[in-house]
């Protein structure tokens, strides 16, 4: 007599349901991903750049990072062609960024004071 086991579903192929879950609700960021799915970062960054390659998932968006540049890919499901990465910002730029950051900042403390 035989014995018949219960079919186990796999760790990696919940989480790769999730991941395939989160994208197609909507635009995401691969540390959004992560969050959603379970998955380490480079696991995911795997899974997404497969996607990208066999045109699954586009690019929708670049979202800003923690230093406030544009440079982090925001997926979404579908064929359409990639948004172009923004251009750098200049060194003008930053300093003007800088200045106005620090300015308001110096605003803030002396109403606070």
């Amino acid at each position: 007599m035989t014995v018949r086991r219960k079919p186990t579903t796999r760790v990696n192929a919940l989480a790769a349901a999730h991941l395939l879950r989160g994208i197609q609700d909507g635009c995401h960021t691969l540390y959004e991903l992560t969050e959603m799915c379970g998955l380490q970062y480079q696991t995911v960054l795997k899974y997404c750049n497969a996607l990208h390659k066999l045109k699954v998932i586009h690019i929708c968006d670049w979202s800003e990072d923690v230093r406030g540049g544009r440079t982090l890919r925001v997926y979404a499901m579908g064929t359409a062609p990639d948004m172009p990465k923004p251009r750098r910002l200049t060194g003008k730029e930053i300093c003007a960024r800088y200045r106005a950051k620090r300015k308001q900042l110096q605003m803030i403390q002396r109403m606070a004071a």
